[in-house]
């Protein structure tokens, strides 16, 4: 029957492929294919000789039918239990066992995360929102609301879903901790979401009877809206017969609760099947387990069928420990190992209990099933689905301890991992001594059951297990025997293998490839290829590795570098793409032997392939040219690369990126350069002695040579003998020297070598004794001026009666005789000395005397600023006056006659010296008088007699000289010869006063003032008043007046003021009379009057004392008014009381007025009562009355 059924859903597969195009889009693309339907009936259906009834073969027909024809196969990738996406249904724990409080713990990792939990299918539910720092414990405490959150009913449709949302990835756990009946559900995010479960159940327990009654459930939440689901329970749930597939419709956030209400073990959930076409999410839970004396809730959230596996490790708790193997598909093979080993033969569906005897047990099954366990202490139980061991796990698990119950850790991981485990940070709290092999895993795999102290693991701490090495697997077992059991496993139940080659790269040939691969998340062993003709150092299997290039490579470039990995988890692999450029070629060309004296080396270098640059080095000290860097460069050695005979120049390639260095070398040898020595460098000579010897050397390379001169002379005997003589040619001897030169001849490869003697011909002694002199007959001696040059510059004088003050000295005075000086001249002789070589020379000079000429000059003493005149009457002695020298002291001049402008006054020399034509001079020195000049100043001060503006002028001026004459002109009024004077001025305005003074030596100055005549003041006011009726009346006076700088005002009632804008308060009625009488600076006055009548005046202070206010802010009548205290009583008391008696307003005077507040809050409308007390010493001082406070409108 079943074979029959398959072939029909075959027939209906085809038609769906046919008549569902779009539908079929939404199959996997790895599944679109005929084959997949085919495939889908024989899962249906594997073995048609199988124990299914027909119900079964064709439920599963139908289901799947059905979940085509609603949404197509979906094909969900789960991750980890850390996730920033949960979504949770909640069990009804019966208050008779204990159903709170319950708690959501929130584990955060490296990073801070916000968290919020919301209920998306209930309006009405506030979410809660949260920031958790990272690596940090935070609990909700949902107790309260425990009626939203847990499903309400069986069979129905509800709104309870949680939905958990975080920024970053975290763990959740959802926890009962009521009594002894405790229970934690692991939240399994994404991984909880599914389209395909099997519900697994233990079925070892009965249920207790409780009120309210408890039950075995299977809670469902969609995560999307619109989400069908097929359910068919393996036995009969509320609403529901057991084996018969019914349909429910869930939206995002909505919960279904499929209920065995029968406390009996005999029935069981286990193998239900949960179909949707969008992924939810379910819990498996039992109420009120009865096990002895103890009843509890257990349960878990448990994964989808896509993340099971076939390999586990079960560690047993301490109590009677039972897990709980069920199969997914037929013909499951179950072997368990542990002290011994059983093995089983499961369809889908089954379940298979171990009682656990051993603490460590392996489980290996041949195609995926779930493992639930149940764990505790005592007859306290809990229930935990078992994660598989290959392929989940992770590095780094967080969990918290929440009482002070005994705590035990199990762990598992591959075998040489297990020293590697911290328990937040300690390695010792996870010594590698506590881990065992586990049975049937041929030593691959160790476990270890580690119990913790509270001072190992604080109550209420967040906890980090981390292996460094590898992922690794992570229960919690927690309670007691009195205090209930709580039993979870925290590890990822899929880990994510991976491999990382490293980053693609460029090389050069020439350098190795360093290789760190990596490879983890379940996968510990990889193997490298390449698709180069290269080789690895170390075996392919080591990751950290060496790849060689060949340098075939550079013409297969880029390469591939594989590294792969082929495990339980699958195959995975990653490429790192290598780029291998050539590397350079270098040719430093031939080695090359040169003459030291011809060292310059021309270099032919070349660099190819990697490269194109390169920069020569030495290893002498010589120098590139025109640099290093120029590959056909010349090379110039130093004296030293010479000296040692041969240096090596190294071409090195440049700009090579990552290529090592490539170089080449060349060798250059020196031979001997000649040496030629022509003597010393300097030969001196007369000129009259024109012989000049030589010998010269040459050796080295060669040994004869040349000479040469730069001259016209001649070499005797010959120019090819190095000892020879050179005869002075008159040219030589005309230039004063001449270069004689000696070359080496018969050089080979050298360079000609020259050396060089300069011969120095110094001249005859040239004497000069000076021209011709002419003395003045006033100077008492000549200054002689004669010149030796030549091979000697010393000479000596002779000749005269005279005396010379020294003979030796070319520039000797001579003083002449008084018969030489009557004769008119005299002669004088210098001869040369110290001639050395040459012959004496000497010269002579005559001296001629003449009478000198007489300076004299006239001129005139003037007042500062006026020019004096300077007129020459010199005379002029022998010849004529040709020069004349003037100095005034504030300068010069050479003209006869001047006119000079002294800058200051007094006494001051002018010097004349005036020369002949002979060159004789005369000095004279007079002195010229300049007077200073007066400073004419005057002072002027402005006064009002009988009103009249007079202005008096007086003469303050200062001069070093008697004044002798004043004068003044007064701006057009009138002129004045005096020192002082008055002047009336009837019109305002501003007047130009003139004042000239001037003294005896007539020398004047003058001063121009302004004086202002200002307008004559000129009175005029008027006057308010904003008094009613007050025992005073305050009138205020407001200055209108013009020109007018101060005030008198007299009011009439005997006040006065002498303010511009006065106030005066008139205490009777009656007329007044009022004066302003204003004045100007100089005290000239105007005045006006007015009369003013007051009939406002009362001395009735009770007509002054309102009796109502509006403090409404209208800006009239806000506070209560009493002007009159302010007049005539400053020390007057006002008190203002409610009907209570209670004071509300005290004041000593009335600077601020009341307000109708109390304590900054306005009193409320009504009627106040006053108390004012003048205080003034008068009988009647005490004032005492009603106040209304009304608001009324603005």
């Amino acid at each position: 029957m079943c074979v029959y059924k398959a072939r029909l859903f075959f027939v209906l597969g085809i038609n769906y492929w046919k008549l569902n195009e779009s539908k079929r889009s939404k199959i996997d693309s790895s599944k679109n294919n005929f084959a997949w339907y085919t495939l889908i009936a024989l899962f249906l259906c594997p073995n048609p000789l199988a124990i299914l009834t027909k119900n079964d073969c064709m439920m599963r027909i139908i289901r799947s039918i059905l979940l085509l024809l609603v949404g197509g196969f979906i094909n969900f990738t789960s991750y980890a239990q850390k996730d920033t996406l949960f979504y949770f249904a909640a069990p009804d724990v019966s208050s008779g066992v204990g159903q709170s409080p319950i708690y959501l713990r929130l584990m955060t990792y490296e990073d801070a995360s916000t968290v919020t939990i919301s209920q998306p299918a209930n309006g009405s539910f506030t979410p809660i929102s949260l920031t958790i720092p990272a690596n940090s414990l935070d609990s909700v405490n949902l107790s309260s609301l425990i009626a939203q959150i847990e499903s309400p009913a069986a069979n129905v449709v509800s709104n309870n879903g949680l939905k958990i949302v975080a920024t970053k990835k975290i763990s959740a756990v959802y926890e009962l901790r009521s009594g002894a009946n405790k229970a934690t559900f692991t939240l399994k995010g994404n991984k909880a979401f599914g389209t395909n479960f099997y519900t697994p159940f233990q079925k070892s327990y009965g249920l207790a009877t409780t009120t309210p009654a408890s039950f075995s459930s299977f809670e469902i939440v969609a995560t999307q809206n619109a989400t069908t689901v097929l359910i068919t329970p393996r036995t009969a749930i509320t609403g529901h017969a057991a084996n018969v597939t019914f349909t429910i419709t869930l939206n995002a956030g909505q919960t279904y609760s499929a209920r065995d209400m029968n406390v009996s073990a005999a029935t069981s959930l286990a193998g239900s099947i949960v179909s949707s076409n969008k992924p939810v999410a379910i819990t498996v839970f039992e109420g009120g387990l009865s096990s002895s004396t103890c009843n509890d809730a257990v349960g878990d959230q448990i994964t989808h069928t896509g993340v099971l596996g076939t390999d586990y490790v079960v560690e047993k708790g301490t109590s009677s420990d039972v897990a709980y193997i069920m199969a997914t598909q037929n013909g499951t093979t179950v072997s368990v190992f542990n002290s011994t080993t059983n093995s089983v033969v499961l369809n889908w569906g089954e379940t298979y209990q171990i009682n656990l005897s051993d603490v460590h047990n392996y489980v290996k099954t041949n195609k995926p099933v779930y493992v639930l366990q149940t764990s505790g202490f005592g007859c306290e139980l809990s229930e935990s689905q078992i994660p598989p061991f290959y392929c989940s796990g992770d590095y780094k698990t967080a969990f918290t301890r929440t009482s002070s119950d005994s705590l035990g850790l199990m762990l598992y991981v591959r075998t040489g991992f297990e020293n590697q485990f911290t328990l937040n940070g300690n390695a010792a709290l996870i010594p590698a001594s506590s881990f065992t092999i586990v049975p049937g895993t041929l030593g691959t795999i160790k476990a270890a059951r580690i119990f913790y102290s509270t001072t190992d693991i604080a109550v209420n701490s967040y906890n980090v297990v981390q292996n460094s090495g590898d992922v690794f697997g992570l229960g919690v077992l927690s309670g007691s025997a009195s205090a209930g059991a709580e039993f979870t496993y925290m590890n990822d139940f899929v880990s994510s293998p991976f491999v990382n080659a490293g980053a693609n790269d460029t090389i050069c040939a020439n350098v190795d490839f360093n290789l760190n691969g990596l490879v983890g998340g379940g996968s510990i062993a990889g193997s490298w290829s390449s698709t180069g003709y290269g080789s690895f150092s170390s075996p392919v299997t080591s990751l950290v590795n060496t790849y060689i290039p060949s340098p075939v490579d550079t013409l297969n470039s880029p390469i591939l570098l594989i590294l792969s990995t082929n495990d339980v988890c699958g195959m995975k692999k990653d490429t790192l793409t290598l780029h291998i450029n050539p590397s350079p070629l270098v040719n430093a060309s031939i080695d090359q032997t040169i003459c030291a004296n011809n060292a310059s080396i021309d270099l032919n270098g070349s660099v190819n392939a990697g490269s194109t640059t390169g920069a020569w080095t030495t290893s002498g000290t010589g120098t590139f040219v025109p640099s290093a860097a120029t590959l056909n460069a010349s090379y110039v050695p130093s004296a030293a690369d010479i000296q040692s005979g041969n240096v090596s120049l190294t071409l090195n390639a440049t700009n090579i990126g990552t290529c090592n260095a490539v170089s080449d070398a060349m060798q250059i040898n020196f031979t001997t350069a000649p040496v030629v020595d022509a003597g010393p460098s300097t030969i001196n000579v007369c000129a009259n002695n024109t012989t000049v010897n030589v010998s010269g050397t040459v050796s080295g390379s060669t040994t004869t040579g040349k000479w040469t001169t730069s001259g016209n002379g001649v070499f005797l005997p010959n120019n090819l003998q190095l000892s020879s003589s050179y005869q002075l040619g008159t040219a030589d001897i005309a230039n004063g020297s001449v270069m004689l030169y000696l070359e080496s001849t018969s050089n080979g490869n050298c360079l000609t070598v020259y050396d060089s003697i300069l011969v120095s011909i110094s001249a005859a002694p040239i004497v000069n004794a000076g021209t011709d002199q002419l003395l003045c007959s006033n100077e008492s001696s000549v200054t002689l001026a004669g010149s030796v040059s030549g091979p000697t510059t010393t000479g000596s004088w002779s000749g005269g009666a005279g005396a010379f003050s020294s003979p030796s000295n070319l520039n000797s005075s001579y003083t002449p005789t008084a018969s030489e000086l009557l004769n008119g001249f005299v002669i004088l002789t210098l001869t040369s000395t110290n001639n050395g070589l040459c012959n004496l020379e000497n010269d002579i000079v005559q001296i001629n005397f003449v009478s000198v000429p007489f300076a004299n000059f006239s001129n005139t003493n003037v007042c500062i600023g006026d020019s004096t005149q300077l007129t020459d009457f010199s005379l002029p002695g022998s010849g004529q006056i040709i020069s004349w020298s003037w100095d005034f002291g504030i300068g010069t001049s050479i003209t006869p006659n001047n006119t000079v402008l002294f800058p200051t006054a007094g006494t001051h020399d002018v010097q004349l010296a005036v020369e002949s034509s002979t060159g004789c001079v005369d000095t004279i020195v007079k002195q010229i008088e300049v007077y200073a000049l007066p400073q004419a100043s005057f002072t002027f001060q402005t006064s009002c007699p009988d009103n009249h503006l007079v202005v008096q002028f007086d003469d303050n001026s200062v001069s070093s000289d008697p004044v002798n004459f004043w004068y003044y002109d007064l701006g057009g009024t009138g002129v004045v010869l005096a020192p002082s004077t008055s002047q009336l001025f009837t019109e305002s305005g501003d007047y130009q006063i003139t004042h000239i003074i001037s003294t005896e030596h007539n020398c004047m100055d003058t001063i121009v003032q302004t004086v202002t005549i200002p307008e004559l003041p000129q009175a005029g006011f008027y006057y308010n008043s904003d008094n009613g009726l007050n025992i005073g009346a305050t009138f205020n006076f407001i200055d209108t007046s013009f020109y007018s700088s101060s005030y008198f005002w007299d009011f009439g009632n005997g006040d006065t003021s002498s303010i511009q804008n006065p106030s005066n308060t008139y205490f009777e009625n009656g007329d007044y009379t009022v004066y302003q009488f204003v004045y100007n600076q100089f005290g000239c006055v105007d005045s006006a009057f007015t009369t003013i009548t007051i009939n406002t005046v009362t001395d009735d202070i009770t007509q002054l004392i309102p009796n109502v206010i509006s403090p409404n802010g209208d800006g009239k009548n806000d506070v209560w008014k009493l002007e009159f205290i302010d007049l005539l009583y400053p020390t007057a008391t006002v008190e203002i009381y409610n009907q209570w008696g209670q004071r509300l307003f005290y004041s000593e005077g009335y600077a601020t007025p009341w307000d109708a507040k109390f304590n900054g809050e306005f009193v409320p409308e009504g009627n106040y009562y006053y108390v004012i007390n003048l205080n003034s010493g008068g009988t009647d001082d005490l004032f005492k009355g009603a106040l209304l406070v009304f608001k009324g409108r603005k």
